[in-house]
């Protein structure tokens, strides 16, 4: 009796199959996907099988090409909308992770893009995904059904639940380096790490982005390293300097204890010189319900010794 019902199972999953191959044959279409663009639309649910990578690889592909893969860099040319024109670009998953997530499997996914011809002020390209498991079987009511979906590995589809494309980071088409870190008991982030220059100011920047009310949301950005020693000239003399100078650094860490919606608060220290003096602080940043993202004080925010 199970083996006939297995067989008709079976029968109805390859019949839509073998109907579909009658048709006409598909378009092949030549030209570049705009995969950079902001406006491709990206599935809300895949059926891949297999296992974690192989499912992540064909959510991979799906999205990028059949180039895209898990453990190294792949190049492609892709249709700069700003210049009309190809560029050629370098990708790489370059940070992944699997949580819990209040009782719910999810995929943290970050994929890098760096420009290869890009000017030494143009940013580098991120594109982040948050992705669930489903936690239904597509099809069938008894145990052997759902244990042959299962084998089959289709009975987990990949739910996209958050996105965020083409945010803009670093210099030189480098976007800087991406890490998954924990902000509370079940909020996890994308730590994304990024130099800039402006005008003689050197900074590094900390950015957090974590689905808070459903989306992908800035919920921390804060400064690792600032100082204004190219714009004073300070940077190429071994004499004290006159000129007022700023050169800080941020250490940052999480720390653990109560947490406030879900995130622990951040604790900051400072040391280096602020302008006219050395300083040493320590700040404590909450969340702020409200606002949706952590409150940073005045002193944190500084651009140069002018305010």
């Amino acid at each position: 009796m199970h083996g006939r019902r297995a067989c008709r199972w079976l029968l109805a999953l390859a019949l839509p199959a073998l109907l579909a191959g009658c048709g006409d044959p598909p378009a092949v279409n030549d030209k570049p996907r705009r995969v950079l663009d902001s406006t491709v639309a990206v599935e809300d649910t895949l059926y891949p099988s297999g296992t974690d990578e192989q499912r992540l690889l064909a959510f991979l592909r799906d999205r990028y090409g059949a180039s895209a893969r898990l453990d190294g860099p792949w190049q492609d040319p892709w249709d700069d909308t700003e210049v009309q024109a190809q560029r050629p670009v370098t990708r790489r998953v370059c940070a992944r992770g699997t949580v819990d997530t209040d009782g719910h499997v999810q995929h943290l996914l970050a994929v890098c893009q760096t420009l290869d011809d890009a000017a030494s002020v143009e940013p580098g390209r991120v594109d982040l995904y948050v992705l669930r498991d489903g936690q239904a079987p597509l099809f069938g009511k008894d145990e052997n059904e759902r244990a042959f979906s299962r084998i089959l590995g289709v009975d987990r589809p990949l739910l996209v639940i958050a996105q965020r494309l083409q945010g803009r980071y670093g210099r030189k088409g480098a976007p800087g380096t991406v890490q998954i870190e924990q902000l509370g008991p079940q909020r996890h982030a994308f730590r994304i790490t990024h130099a800039a220059r402006h005008r003689g100011i050197a900074r590094v920047s900390r950015s957090y982005i974590a689905v808070h009310d459903d989306r992908l949301r800035d919920v921390a950005v804060l400064d690792e390293h600032i100082d204004n020693r190219a714009a004073t000239g300070c940077e190429r003399t071994t004499t004290p300097c006159e000129a007022a100078t700023i050169d800080l650094d941020f250490a940052i860490t999480v720390g653990k204890g109560d947490a406030v919606a879900g995130y622990w608060a951040l604790m900051v220290r400072t040391r280096g010189q602020d302008c006219s003096e050395p300083t040493q602080q320590d700040h404590r940043l909450r969340f702020e319900p409200g606002t949706r993202r952590y409150a940073v004080p005045a002193e944190l925010q500084r651009e140069d010794c002018a305010g």
